[in-house]
C-alpha cells in the first residue's frame, strides 16, 4: 500500500474514533455546557443592539425612582395611585401595550379606592396586560385540600378566558397552582402572560423561553407572547390576539398560531438576543432597549396635568410596546443571560416581544446536520492531518481549520440566524489533529526515525529527508538495480602507517576519510563503509539518480583533487605523502540490508559488479593510474568525460575481457564555432 494512501486512511480512522466519541458524548452536562458557551460567544461577538426593536420600550422601578417618589408614595410597594398615574400617562400617549413584569396579588385593603382606580384605569386604556406566575406542587389530597381552600373559583373561571385551546401541549405532572392579579384588576386586563423562569437546566442562563404554560386544561402564553399578540393581534389571527379565545397547535418543533408559524426548539422558542440590559461599552447608548426611570412618567403626568411640559413628552409612547419591570434594590431577581449573570428578568420579556414582533427567529439547524457537520470535521480533519508531517504545521493547520469553521458557525448565526452546532466540531478538528500527530508519531514518524536513523551514516541530510518523506523509494528487503560502485584505497597504506605512532595512524585516517565521505555525500553517492584506509560507495540507491554514472566520476576526481590538497599539507607538516587509486564500475547488483537480523545490518550491495569496481581500483597499481572505470561505465558517460584506454581485463564469471579506461577529468562544454554562431543570429 503507499505511503500516502496508508496515511490517509489511518487518519481517516482517528478521525472517525473522535467523531464516534463525540457523537456519544453529545447530550451529556459537559457536552451541552461547552455548546451552549459557544452560543453565548456569538452572542457577545455578533450582537448588534441596532437591530433591536425601538417599539419596545422598558419603564424601570429603579433605585433613583425608590428614592425620588418616597415622600410621595412612602416604601414600596407603592398605592396602587402611583400605577393609576403610570397607566393613564402610557395610554395617553399612545402606547400600543403596557405589560407588567410583576404581579399585584392582593387587594390594597388599606386603600380599596386605589384599587378600583387602578382597575378602572386599566379598562379604559384597553390594553394593559397583567402577570401570572405557575407553581408545581407534589399532587396528594392535602395539597389539593390547601389549594382549594386558598384559591379564588371564580378568578381562575375569569382566568380561563385568557387561555388558548392548545393541542399538542400536555400540562407538567402534579399539581398546580396559580398567583393571579386580584379580581377587579384581572376583569380589566386584556390579556395576562405568564412570568415563569425557565433557564437552561445546564447552568441556569436564559436562552430559550416556552410560549404557552398549560394549566388545568388551557395554555396560557407568556408575557412576550401575551404583549405581542395584543400588539398585533391580526398577525396572530385566530390566536383570540384579543382575548385569547381563538386555539392553537403546539408541537416540539413549532407554535402555529393562525397563520403565523413560529419555530420551537424542544418546544421552546430560542431567544434571539439583542444585547444586555445595559452596555458599558456604549456609554452614549448604553441600553438595547430604551428605559425610562418610573419616576419620570410620573413626575411627566403631574408636569402635564399642572400644565407644565412634561420631563418626557407624552407622544414619546406612541405605538410603543412598553414592558415595566423592576431592577430596584431587592425587588427583582437577577437572570443570568449570555451577556452577564444579573440582569433583570424584565429583559427576557423585552427581548421575546421583539423577535415575535420582527419574525427573525433563531434557529437551530438539525440534529443531523449537527451531527454531520461533527463527523465531516472529523474526517476532512484526518485527512488533512495525515498529509502534513511536521508538528508545527500540523498544529498550524488544525487551528487554521478550527478558526475556518467557527467563522463558519459564525456567519450563519450572524447572518441566517441558525445555530450550527460549534464546540462539537471544532474539538472534533482539534482532537483529529492533535491523535493523527500522536499515531503519525507512533507509526509513520517512528518508520522514518528508523529510516533517518539507518540511512544517516550512508548519505546526505537532505537525501535521507527525501527517504523519509516517501519510504516507498525504499526495497530494504533486497532488489537489482543498476549502480554505479566506487571502491577507493591509499596506495601503500601499510607501510606509511608502520612508520607512524598509533594516535598519528588513527588522526591521520579520521581527517582523510571524513573528507572522502563528505565528498562522496555531496554528490549523492551512498557511503557503503570503511575498509580499513579503503572507501567503498555507490550511487542510484536509495535515492534514485539517473545520473549515478556521473556522480561517481565526479566524485572520483573530486576525491583524487582533495587527496592532493592533504597530501600537500601534510608532507608541509613532515607527514607522508599520499596517492589514492580509485576503481568505478556501472553494473546490475543486488542491494538491500545484509547481515544478522539480530546483530547487525548493513545497506550494501553484492555481486560480480561490486567484485570489478574493487578488481579496478586494485589495478591502478598495474597501471599507475588514479582512476580506473570500467566499459560499462563509460558508455554511461559517453564523451562527458576525458578517458584513456588502458586495454582489457580478464573478469572471473565473464568469457569476454572487460575494457577499462583510465579518468582524466571533466571535458569543458564545446563552444560553437563563429561562422555557427554567426548564422544562428542570422536565422
Amino acid at each position: 500500500m503507499r505511503p500516502r494512501v496508508r496515511r490517509s486512511l489511518l487518519g481517516l480512522a482517528v478521525g472517525a474514533l473522535v467523531a464516534l466519541l463525540l457523537v456519544l458524548v453529545r447530550g451529556t452536562d459537559p457536552a451541552q455546557s461547552l455548546e451552549l458557551r459557544t452560543l453565548d460567544w456569538r452572542f457577545r461577538a455578533l450582537h448588534d443592539p441596532a437591530r433591536a426593536d425601538t417599539d419596545v420600550v422598558i419603564v424601570d422601578v429603579d433605585n433613583l425612582s425608590l428614592d425620588v417618589l418616597r415622600p410621595a408614595f412612602g416604601r414600596y410597594p407603592w398605592p396602587r395611585d402611583a400605577w393609576v398615574k403610570v397607566v393613564r400617562y402610557l395610554a395617553t400617549g399612545g402606547a400600543r401595550v403596557i405589560a407588567f413584569d410583576f404581579t399585584f396579588p392582593d387587594p390594597d385593603l388599606q386603600n380599596p379606592a386605589g384599587d378600583s382606580a387602578f382597575a378602572a384605569e386599566e379598562r379604559a386604556a384597553g390594553n394593559v396586560v397583567q402577570t401570572v406566575t405557575f407553581q408545581s406542587l407534589a399532587d396528594t389530597v392535602e395539597a389539593r385540600r390547601q389549594a382549594a381552600f386558598r384559591e379564588d373559583t371564580a378568578a381562575l373561571r375569569r382566568l380561563r378566558d385568557f387561555g388558548l385551546a392548545a393541542r399538542g401541549l400536555r400540562e407538567p405532572a402534579g399539581w398546580q397552582t396559580a398567583v393571579i392579579p386580584y379580581r377587579g384588576l384581572l376583569d380589566g386586563a386584556r390579556a395576562v402572560g405568564d412570568i415563569n423562569f425557565t433557564p437552561d437546566p445546564v447552568d441556569g442562563t436564559a436562552r430559550r423561553s416556552p410560549l404557552l404554560w398549560p394549566f388545568r386544561g388551557r395554555a396560557y402564553p407568556t408575557l412576550g407572547l401575551a404583549a405581542a399578540m395584543v400588539a398585533d393581534s391580526a398577525r396572530f389571527t385566530g390566536a383570540g390576539g384579543a382575548g385569547g379565545a381563538g386555539g392553537a397547535a403546539w408541537s416540539e418543533d413549532a407554535l402555529r398560531l393562525g397563520a403565523l408559524t413560529i419555530p420551537l426548539d424542544h418546544g421552546t422558542l430560542l431567544l434571539n438576543w439583542r444585547g444586555p440590559y445595559n452596555d458599558p461599552r456604549r456609554p452614549r447608548h448604553p441600553q438595547t432597549y430604551r428605559v425610562f426611570p418610573v419616576a419620570q412618567i410620573v413626575h411627566s403626568y403631574d408636569q402635564l396635568a399642572s400644565g407644565a411640559a412634561p420631563e418626557v413628552p407624552i407622544e414619546t409612547f406612541r405605538g410603543k410596546v412598553v414592558f415595566v419591570g423592576t431592577t430596584g434594590a431587592g425587588l427583582f431577581d437577577a437572570r443570568a443571560n449570555p451577556f452577564g449573570p444579573n440582569d433583570p428578568g424584565v429583559l427576557i420579556h423585552a427581548t421575546l416581544a421583539d423577535n415575535l414582533l420582527r419574525g427573525d427567529f433563531l434557529r437551530r439547524a438539525p440534529v443531523a446536520a449537527n451531527l454531520g457537520a461533527t463527523v465531516a470535521a472529523a474526517l476532512l480533519a484526518g485527512v488533512a492531518a495525515s498529509f502534513i508531517a511536521s508538528v508545527w504545521w500540523s498544529v498550524a493547520a488544525g487551528l487554521g481549520l478550527a478558526a475556518a469553521y467557527l467563522a463558519l458557525a459564525a456567519g450563519l448565526f450572524g447572518g441566517a440566524g441558525v445555530w450550527l452546532d460549534a464546540a462539537a466540531p471544532t474539538l472534533a478538528i482539534l482532537l483529529t489533529f492533535t491523535g493523527g500527530m500522536a499515531a503519525n508519531y507512533f507509526t509513520e514518524g517512528r518508520h522514518k526515525r528508523q529510516i533517518r536513523e539507518m540511512f544517516s551514516k550512508y548519505v546526505a541530510p537532505e537525501y535521507v529527508a527525501q527517504l523519509a518523506d516517501d519510504p516507498s523509494k525504499i526495497t530494504l528487503g533486497g532488489r537489482r538495480a543498476e549502480l554505479s560502485i566506487l571502491f577507493s584505497d591509499i596506495r601503500g597504506f601499510t607501510s606509511i602507517s608502520e612508520k607512524m605512532e598509533p594516535h598519528e595512524v588513527i588522526e591521520f585516517l579520521n581527517e582523510y576519510l571524513s573528507e572522502m565521505a563528505a565528498i562522496v555525500k555531496h554528490m549523492g553517492g551512498t557511503l557503503d563503509k570503511f575498509i580499513g584506509d579503503a572507501v567503498m560507495a555507490f550511487w542510484g540507491e536509495p535515492v534514485h539518480h539517473p545520473d549515478h554514472a556521473d556522480r561517481a566520476a565526479d566524485c572520483a576526481l573530486a576525491m583524487q583533487a582533495t587527496t592532493a590538497k592533504l597530501a600537500e599539507r601534510w608532507v608541509a607538516e613532515g607527514k607522508p605523502d599520499i596517492h589514492i587509486g580509485v576503481g568505478i564500475n556501472t553494473a546490475e547488483v543486488v542491494v538491500g540490508n545484509i547481515g544478522s537480523v539480530v546483530h547487525k545490518l548493513d545497506y550494501t550491495v553484492i555481486g560480480d559488479g561490486v567484485n570489478l569496481a574493487s578488481r579496478l581500483e586494485s589495478a591502478n597499481k598495474e597501471f599507475k593510474t588514479g582512476i580506473i572505470i570500467s566499459e560499462f561505465t563509460l558508455a554511461k558517460l559517453g564523451d562527458r568525460f576525458e578517458v584513456r584506454a588502458l586495454g582489457d581485463v580478464k573478469v572471473k564469471g565473464k568469457e569476454k575481457p572487460v575494457a577499462i579506461f583510465e579518468l582524466l577529468g571533466r571535458r569543458a562544454a564545446p563552444t560553437p564555432a563563429p561562422g555557427a554562431a554567426l548564422a544562428g543570429a542570422a536565422s
